[in-house]
């Protein structure tokens, strides 16, 4: 961790609010290949850091969400 105690975790609703997408999309975007989560049963962390890197890495790309 960073010398100010920042998470590097955050959860599903704390990525939405950085995202500004909706839980239930979110839900679905975890279990895309690559993204930067870890599920541990019903637990899910998502990578504070990464997520703005796989934002702008898939930005323009069509899928299915």
């Amino acid at each position: 961790m960073d010398d100010n105690n920042e998470c590097l975790g955050i959860s599903i609703d704390e990525a939405c609010k950085l995202l500004g997408i909706g839980r239930n999309l979110m839900l679905k975007l975890v279990h895309v290949q690559g993204f930067p989560a870890i599920i541990f049963k019903r637990k899910i962390i998502i990578n504070k850091n990464l997520l703005p890197k796989w934002f702008d890495e898939n930005c323009g790309k069509y899928g299915h969400y």
